[in-house]
């Protein structure tokens, strides 16, 4: 799960892609829709169907979950988190990880 702050589903699918480091055009052409027409998803501009957003998401290898979700503090750290995790490298997201799941795992010893 991603939580990527934005307010447009658009918005969030371009920061996906630029995350993974794809060009508009290679994920255009991987999602089989024109590159104008993914640059008028991405601003915004147009609203395509559910399909041509699964095409796109199944192509950046992203899981996306839509929810109305409060603003709590669990809620603002899980952002936090995936936001450093998503500026970091895959080198430096899986030692992160890691470190999280240690210290969730001995929580007590911290705390």
């Amino acid at each position: 799960m991603m939580n990527t702050g934005c307010t447009s589903l658009g918005e969030t699918l371009r920061k996906l892609r630029e995350t993974k480091k794809i060009t508009r055009s290679e994920l255009a052409e991987a999602a089989g829709i024109s590159e104008s027409h993914l640059k008028k998803i991405e601003t915004g501009s147009r609203q395509p169907g559910i399909n041509t957003y699964q095409k796109i998401i199944e192509v950046l290898g992203a899981d996306v979950v839509i929810k109305n979700e409060k603003k709590t503090l669990k809620g603002n750290c899980v952002a936090k988190v995936e936001s450093i995790l998503l500026n970091s490298t895959d080198e430096q997201a899986l030692y992160l990880t890691k470190i999280i799941e240690c210290v969730s795992e001995n929580i007590e010893l911290v705390l």
